[in-house]
């Protein structure tokens, strides 16, 4: 099916044909077409379904919040409680619209995004809570509460595993992907094809090079004879050197078709970028990659809530370390060490106290032992200045559990790149500074790929891989995985 386009036709027809009968052959409005108004059916069908399937999630978070059994809560019964199934319409209609906003109801990439459903169902959610101050009791903020949270659980699951089930059956089953036509210079088409066939999305169907054609014409009786039914989207590789691009526009257009430009040798960065019009112009606009704005905001909440619901977990683990700490050598429990934080900006770090008191002092001598790769960072094993209670808090970081005060202060994330002593930043080179435009964190992708045993260029690739990357999922995965990491005590000393 590769090559069912690629051979050059023969053009042995006149211009008067080509803009008369193979014109009339190609009207939209025609009988032979009505297979691409199925493929759109297709496409409403899927959105359809997803509607639903939001809906019921925010049914069952709902009846979950307000303890009642699946059965019991439907939108039949509005009017038996309007005081509540009031504020989840309200709540339904937000959610939804926000969804539609998100892109979460479009195809491609943004569809899939699950971050933005988080955010969808938070916001949904906070909107109400103006209602409730004004005119509900306070106790209603409560089950809102669990009502986000139940509901943002199975939005979540519901998404993801449909975005699994569907992966999996385009892997396996071809007629579901997206057939595709190729058009471009020979050298594009085979780059192109090297980066679309590992694609469990996309089905190369044809191609067109534009070496073969001598002409726009017969590049256009090409197109002509192409069955556009069984495509779903035609991909151009070579925009810049189709002479007449705007024909070519207008004759996509036509045959109901839908198209894109494919820059396959314009070095882009691998980010999240979306096209925008300046007076006329497209331009490729990317998304910001520091943590800012909504994102800030939505993980500082994510952090609040994390450490509180930690610390009434190990509160008395504390207390207990406390007690053998102040057992094991003299000196004070907790240790405070100024570090670089958010913006360069320094901060007092908490750490349950792992070493004698003179330790700074003690450092300058052990410079020449430092064991970790680069010279930025310092860390030495058999390090002789730690206690012996000390060496098995380092050994499962069970020193880093004060930092979560840190957290609720604002000065830390719970997940970040790790906040850097004064003498450590003092030996950073010009690019290693964007890792402080984001707050610190307790751990990291650093603690879950390695920790100590990783040298100073891996620690800064994997901070910045991680600002680049960063969402709500991301932090939850990595929290997931230092708790393998610190049993394991891999890599820590």
């Amino acid at each position: 099916m590769l090559d069912k386009f690629s051979s050059t036709p023969d053009y042995g027809v006149g211009k008067n044909y080509l803009n008369n009968e193979i014109a009339k052959g190609r009207d939209l409005r025609s009988p032979g077409y009505l297979k691409l108004a199925e493929k759109e059916f297709s496409y409403r069908f899927k959105i359809i379904v997803l509607l639903v399937l939001d809906s019921l999630s925010l049914c069952l978070g709902w009846s979950i919040s307000l303890g009642h059994s699946w059965h019991q809560f439907s939108l039949i019964t509005v009017w038996q409680k309007p005081e509540k199934y009031s504020l989840f319409l309200t709540v339904l209609i937000f959610m939804l619209c926000l969804f539609y906003a998100f892109n979460l109801y479009r195809k491609g990439d943004k569809s899939r995004n699950i971050f933005n459903s988080i955010k969808a169902v938070f916001f949904a959610h906070l909107s109400i809570a103006p209602i409730i101050v004004r005119f509900y009791s306070t106790s209603y903020f409560y089950q809102l509460l669990v009502a986000a949270m139940a509901t943002t659980l199975l939005i979540v699951v519901q998404r993801m595993s449909l975005n699994w089930v569907w992966a999996y059956a385009r892997q396996k089953y071809y007629p579901l992907r997206q057939k595709i036509l190729l058009i471009g210079n020979s050298e594009e088409l085979e780059k192109s094809k090297h980066l679309l066939e590992t694609s469990e999305v996309y089905l190369i169907a044809g191609q067109l090079d534009l070496s073969d054609f001598d002409n726009d014409e017969s590049l256009y009786l090409a197109l002509d004879r192409v069955d556009y039914k069984e495509l779903d989207e035609v991909f151009i590789c070579s925009w810049e050197t189709i002479a007449s691009a705007t024909s070519l526009y207008w004759k996509l257009i036509t045959v109901g078709v839908n198209w894109r430009i494919l820059p396959i040798n314009i070095k882009l960065p691998a980010r999240q970028a979306e096209i925008d019009t300046i007076l006329g112009v497209p331009t490729i606009r990317f998304a910001h990659s520091a943590i800012v704005g909504i994102d800030f905001f939505s993980k500082r909440i994510f952090d609040v809530v994390g450490s509180l619901f930690l610390l009434m977990i190990i509160g008395l683990p504390m207390l207990i370390i406390a007690a053998l700490i102040k057992l094991d050598s003299s000196g004070s429990i907790l240790y405070k060490q100024t570090r670089v934080g958010l913006k360069g900006k320094h901060f007092k770090i908490w750490k349950f106290r792992t070493m004698v008191d003179n330790a700074s002092q003690l450092q300058h001598q052990l410079e020449a032992q430092n064991e970790i790769k680069g010279g930025i960072l310092f860390k030495i094993k058999e390090d002789p200045r730690i206690t012996r209670v000390g060496k098995y808090l380092r050994r499962f970081s069970l020193d880093e559990l004060p930092q979560l005060f840190n957290v609720l202060r604002g000065e830390m994330s719970l997940v970040g790149p790790r906040p850097l002593p004064v003498r450590d930043v003092a030996k950073f080179a010009q690019n290693h500074f964007f890792r402080q435009e984001v707050l610190p964190g307790i751990t990291g992708l650093w603690q879950v790929s390695g920790r100590s045993d990783t040298g100073s260029d891996g620690v800064f690739n994997l901070d910045f891989e991680y600002i680049e990357d960063w969402s709500l999922a991301l932090d939850f995965k990595i929290l997931l995985q230092t708790v393998g990491v610190v049993f394991r005590a891999k890599g820590a000393y």
